[in-house]
């Protein structure tokens, strides 16, 4: 029988994007210490990668972005070295998201489950197609959500809607999600794809500095919650930022009323 495992692609359709796909749709494209280790490896990499200039999420198939870690896989977690492996490894996931200076998106159809949705809590932009289901089960089987889950939904969405969905393992439509704020858009699932292209070719055609400099300056706010250091970094990007090729090209096309060719 397969293992599930994370394919790691370069769409050509989408030049620039880093596609990291969970494949197993015979579990639900369920998740492995293994899979976690290969993200973080990924993310990494991608830091110094400058032809990436987007990771994106997506779980192989229209059933499921993923289901999480499996019972199987939880139940070879026997001793307590064990399980604090397991939970740093979460945890070097999200903080691995959170490190890198560029955009992450989960693209989402079907199931978003347990550690599936705790990772695409972490995304920047989150794109479901209609009918997509979101659901952290961890109270069913006695356990917290881990990889920060349960932390980044409160603090995504109004605290006691949080602890109900977690504490009675409620399962919210992507509709429903979108009306919280925690989904962007909700995609009509026959023309899924054709959007979610045309969402991440437009961020492509924005100046690369200025996407990457506001993701570290929104990450010390939102994810760490350190406006001073915001503050400081917001300053010196926005000095560096005048200095560019982007941002004179920004001013011309302006004053031209055309549309802008950043990356020249």
């Amino acid at each position: 029988m397969s293992e599930p495992r994370l394919d790691v692609t370069r769409p050509e359709s989408m030049p620039g994007v880093l596609l990291l796909t969970f494949n197993h749709p015979e579990s639900l494209n369920s998740l492995t210490t293994d899979i976690f280790r290969r993200i973080v490896r990924v993310l990494r990499d991608a830091r110094s990668d400058d032809s990436v200039k987007i990771v994106m999420f997506t779980g192989e198939g229209d059933r499921a972005f993923s289901s999480g870690l499996s019972i199987d896989k939880l139940l070879l977690l026997e001793t307590d070295d064990d399980r604090a492996a397991f939970y740093t490894l979460g945890l070097d996931v999200r903080e691995a998201i959170y490190a890198l200076d560029k955009p992450v998106i989960a693209a989402v159809r079907g199931n978003c489950v347990g550690g599936g949705f705790e990772i695409s809590l972490c995304c920047d932009l989150i794109y479901a197609a209609e009918g997509s289901i979101f659901m952290l089960p961890e109270s069913n089987i006695a356990l917290t959500p881990g990889c920060g889950g349960a932390i980044n939904l409160a603090q995504k969405i109004p605290y006691n809607r949080a602890v109900e969905m977690i504490w009675f393992a409620e399962k919210v439509s992507a509709e429903e999600m979108n009306r919280w704020g925690i989904v962007n858009a909700v995609l009509p699932a026959e023309t899924y794809w054709e959007e979610v292209e045309k969402r991440v070719n437009k961020l492509l055609r924005k100046p690369q500095f200025a996407v990457r400099g506001l993701k570290r300056v929104l990450s010390y706010t939102a994810v760490y919650g350190d406006q001073s250091e915001s503050l400081k970094y917001e300053r010196i990007l926005a000095v560096d930022e005048m200095k560019t090729a982007d941002f004179a090209e920004g001013l011309s096309a302006f004053k031209e009323k055309r549309r802008a060719e950043f990356g020249k």
